[in-house]
């Protein structure tokens, strides 16, 4: 089994942030590591004289690589032999990308190359900038192999039939205060280190691991050689024995731009007075704020559009188009020859801006060139048929497209005519109104107003459930002024603006308007109040105790959108009935698909739960020095083992972490006993 890491960058480029490569820092994260073979790939680019100069210094193999933006996506390509010819290829891929707004095509990157089948390729696949789908197609004759960011992300892969064979790699930027080493390398079972190996290992998911000896089912958490379940892993030890302290190693080591670590800290749920509803709630709404949002989304753009609108001007602008139509009726007899020509008083040509057809060419345009749908789609319209409405479309785009900017041609000669007859006669001109564009925006105003009408009625839009409570969300009008401010959390007077709230929508975002204070994007918040509600399973609001269970349980639950999840004592804040029944159900739910690690010293959760993995911590003072152990296994091994090979007994940690030692645990057992037994 060796462990490789073929994504590492020592040079910075126009594609990459600033760093000064260290060779130093290179072989202490190559013996740190413990890795057996690596590969230069940075960013379109190939330094021939550095990669020698690393090739000698390095004891370990070292291929040849570069990183290249293609279809905006990220591919490793690496080489073996002939240096020269992989420099001058990969000197036409600089000349390409010049900077890190330019991504080349797979055609362009094709005819660098040439034969694709030389290299070893790897594309971003569970990871940012991930693949296309249509890029990783006209890759598949030369990819089988995908670099994936997360232990969670690479087992799913591996259970993933359709997925590619996954890697993770470090994505390191060897610089000269590098200090941690990203437990982010793959393990892949081959002999000889060449490339044809591993492209033979990369195409056999049996091949390749996340840790040394157990495979897919474990991964390497920390650089110390510390390994843990895929699974979940319970962190047991006594008090100030470094389970905290190996926590946080943990986060650090694997936390990234693009591996997102949820950490549950100990007592992080009891920083909210447990009696205070009001902080609760207020807390509550802001945690929710993007369920809001969401809500709010379509009724932001109804908003929007109405800032277009403006009933003032509209009215001044159709007062003025009638008293200069009567002033020039009557005045009729005194018109000279140029106020009688017909363009003196001619109206302009309505000019559509086609917004609703050049949408419609998108949506065809989305449908023909939707490649995770086309089955679906193409059961009820070909792609024949998608073409040509494609095509049709266009073509009525451009055709209109034509006819509006006649119209706006002739719209602006006509006006400078008519400038120049205002210029030599003394009649009256009749003032410009677009009726159409007044109809208009009355009608958005009645409809604008209908909406508010709507949005303000009292309605739950949503419910979910956790472990026996329920987020409740609702909408509601404001019953005053105070209510609307505080959405903001602002001091801005609302007593003006209020008094139209409920009688015209548009009349209360006329007023909103004037409130310097208040910023566009924020006019749609102060139209509906929403509130969240936590209750209990039996539909009341949540007491002081409920708060924090429930606090817990959305922890976790929230959990599900990251790459790993760390509890540290969920005991330590609540009773064992709801760690049995809730916390330890969520807990294996989630550990079911993405690494759970949990400190605990409650039996509650350390044993009832059923660990996949135990890891024991020790605290050991070695010449006035303090030193944190390690010792891991399965919870049904006879004995945990030490990283440096020393043994410890299972059954003992257990009793004494768990249960205070054997005396203890044998003296409540004899006292339940005895209980039963009346």
């Amino acid at each position: 089994m060796k462990k490789i890491d073929l994504h590492i960058h020592t040079v910075s480029t126009p594609s990459d942030r600033r760093f000064n490569f260290s060779i130093d820092r290179l072989k202490w994260y190559v013996t740190e590591g413990n890795l057996d073979a690596i590969a230069i790939t940075n960013h379109n680019m190939f330094d021939l004289e550095q990669f020698r100069t690393i090739q000698q210094q390095i004891k370990i193999k070292v291929f040849p690589g570069i990183e290249i933006d293609i279809e905006d996506t990220h591919v490793l390509v690496i080489a073996e032999d002939n240096l020269n010819d992989f420099k001058a290829r990969c000197d036409k891929i600089t000349a390409l990308i010049p900077n890190e707004y330019t991504s080349i095509t797979f055609e362009e990157f094709q005819a660098v190359f040439t034969d694709l089948s030389k290299y070893l390729l790897i594309p971003h696949y569970k990871k940012s900038p991930e693949v296309k789908e249509e890029t990783l197609i006209k890759l598949s004759d030369f990819v089988t192999a995908g670099e994936v960011t997360s232990p969670r992300k690479f087992t799913h892969c591996i259970k993933d039939h359709a997925a590619l064979v996954p890697v993770c790699f470090s994505d390191l930027r060897i610089e000269e205060n590098l200090k941690v080493i990203p437990s982010r390398q793959t393990y892949i079972d081959i002999g000889d280190i060449t490339l044809k190996a591993l492209k033979v290992a990369l195409s056999d998911k049996h091949k390749v691991h996340l840790s040394k000896e157990e495979g897919h089912q474990f991964f390497e958490a920390l650089n110390n050689g510390l390994k843990m379940s895929t699974g979940l892993n319970v962190v047991l030890g006594e008090r100030s024995t470094g389970k905290s302290h190996t926590l946080n190693l943990i986060s650090e080591q694997n936390s990234t731009d693009d591996i997102r670590v949820k950490y549950v800290k100990q007592f992080s749920l009891l920083q909210i007075d447990e009696d205070d509803e009001r902080e609760f709630s207020k807390n509550l709404s802001t945690s929710q704020s993007r369920i809001t949002e969401d809500y709010l989304k379509e009724f932001k753009v109804s908003v929007d559009l109405m800032r277009d609108v403006d009933l003032c001007q509209s009215n001044r602008e159709l007062n003025d188009f009638v008293s200069s139509l009567l002033n020039h009726a009557k005045e009729s007899h005194k018109l000279d020859s140029f106020a009688k020509a017909r363009l003196f008083s001619e109206s302009n040509f309505t000019v559509d801006d086609l917004e609703s057809l050049n949408a419609l060419v998108i949506a065809a345009m989305t449908l023909a060139n939707n490649s995770g749908y086309k089955a679906i789609v193409n059961r009820h319209i070909s792609i024949d048929s998608l073409k040509n409405l494609v095509i049709d479309l266009i073509n009525e785009y451009n055709k209109n497209r034509e006819l509006e900017l006649k119209k706006s041609f002739v719209n602006d000669l006509v006006d400078n005519i008519k400038s120049e007859l205002k210029l030599h006669t003394a009649a009256a001109p009749i003032s410009e109104v677009n009726l159409y564009k007044f109809a208009l925006d009355q009608r958005k105003v009645d409809k604008f107003d209908t909406l508010c009408k709507v949005i303000q009625q009292d309605k739950e839009f949503l419910r979910k459930d956790i472990q026996g409570f329920s987020k409740v969300a609702r909408r509601s009008g404001f019953a005053n002024a105070r209510n609307v401010g505080a959405v903001l959390g602002k001091q801005i007077a609302f007593s003006n603006a209020f008094s139209h709230y409920g009688t015209s929508g548009f009349a209360y975002l006329e007023e909103l308007r004037k409130i310097e204070a208040l910023a566009e994007t924020d006019y749609h918040k102060l139209f509906v109040e929403i509130s969240y509600d936590i209750l209990n399973s039996s539909g009341y609001k949540v007491s002081g105790g409920e708060r924090s269970e429930y606090r817990l349980l959305q922890e976790i639950s929230d959990a599900s959108q990251f790459d790993l999840l760390l509890i540290d004592e969920p005991e330590s804040s609540f009773d064992n009935r709801f760690l049995f029944r809730k916390v330890n159900n969520l807990i294996k739910e989630m550990s079911s698909f993405m690494p759970v690690i949990l400190v605990t010293h409650n039996s509650t959760v350390g044993a009832s739960i059923k660990p996949d993995y135990l890891i024991y911590t020790y605290r050991r003072i070695v010449e006035g020095t303090v030193k944190y152990e390690l010792y891991t296994g399965h919870p049904t091994d006879k004995v945990l083992v030490g990283l440096d090979g020393t043994e410890i007994n299972n059954h003992t940690v257990l009793l004494d972490c768990l249960e205070a030692g054997s005396e203890p645990y044998l003296a409540r057992r004899r006292k339940y006993e005895v209980l039963e037994d009346r």
